[in-house]
């Protein structure tokens, strides 16, 4: 048989490792998508924490501005 009159068929043995290959591929990119969200949904955790601003964050901002601007009255944080 010469070059030119060989076909390429797709049969058993061609379809079942290629059906592997699709599912293995898909599988990698469905986990890829999920690993991408949970380090965007950490990364919007971390954010939340590290922006914290809490009472003790405004007493000590309060300090500072009136030790830096004495002339300016500053009320006192009261519960």
């Amino acid at each position: 048989m010469t070059e030119g009159n060989k076909k390429t068929v797709f049969g058993k043995d061609t379809l079942i490792p290629l059906g592997m290959v699709v599912a293995l591929c898909g599988g990698v990119v469905w986990i890829s998508t999920q690993l991408t969200n949970i380090n965007y949904k950490l990364d919007m955790l971390e954010g939340k924490l590290e922006d914290q601003w809490t009472k003790r964050d405004m007493e000590n901002w309060g300090l500072k501005l009136q030790m830096g601007n004495p002339e300016i009255k500053i009320p006192n944080l009261n519960n």
